[in-house]
């Protein structure tokens, strides 16, 4: 169904004498002074309140784009820090990977020598008490690992005796150098 546009309404004689009072048009049909000045006005009011609003507005966009601006600053410095701290500690993760491999190695050529030690015959039960870890032991240890180009893990280990300084312990504790003769007095 079309739908049909209705044209303006025609006003009746008294309407369009009302509306002519209410706008003190002239016999022309047109609108008086005035009414223009009236409208003109409220015009020029309506201006003023619209450009202070706008003033508000402005000031409130330009605060909150300082604030963005100092936002974005403090970010980009935030992003620098993380990302500093970020490869910092993707350093850490590879030397801790680096001293993991390592020590799983020592471990594997340890775990080796064991069993070795345990085919040949030699009880590692009794032999606990001189572990190159103790500090009773009399030698020096050092173990070293190196991954050869085949893959393959070589263990080296060196037993050296230990040196003993030169000095003695009195009270507990060690004093380096020889020790003071005592005179004839102080034996008795």
């Amino acid at each position: 169904m079309p739908i049909k546009i209705k044209g303006p309404k025609k006003l009746t004689p008294d309407q369009l004498k009302k509306i002519k009072k209410q706008t003190k048009a002239c016999h022309h049909n047109r609108v008086g002074y005035p009414a223009l000045q009236k409208l003109a006005l409220g015009m020029f009011k309506r201006s003023k309140e619209d450009a202070d609003n706008i003033r508000n507005l402005s000031e409130i966009l330009h605060s909150q784009k300082l604030i963005i601006d100092e936002n974005k600053k403090g970010i980009s410095i935030l992003v620098d820090k993380y990302e500093d701290r970020i490869g910092e500690l993707e350093k850490q993760i590879e030397e801790l990977t680096k001293q993991r491999n390592e020590s799983t190695r020592a471990y594997n050529g340890l775990a080796q020598m064991g069993k070795f030690a345990e085919d040949m015959g030699i009880d590692l039960q009794s032999a606990k008490d001189d572990l190159p870890e103790t500090e009773k032991n009399k030698y020096d240890f050092k173990q070293t690992d190196t991954v050869m180009e085949s893959g393959k893990v070589k263990h080296q280990m060196f037993l050296k005796p230990k040196q003993r300084p030169e000095g003695y312990f009195r009270f507990g504790k060690f004093i380096p150098g020889k020790k003071p003769k005592k005179s004839n007095g102080e034996n008795k």
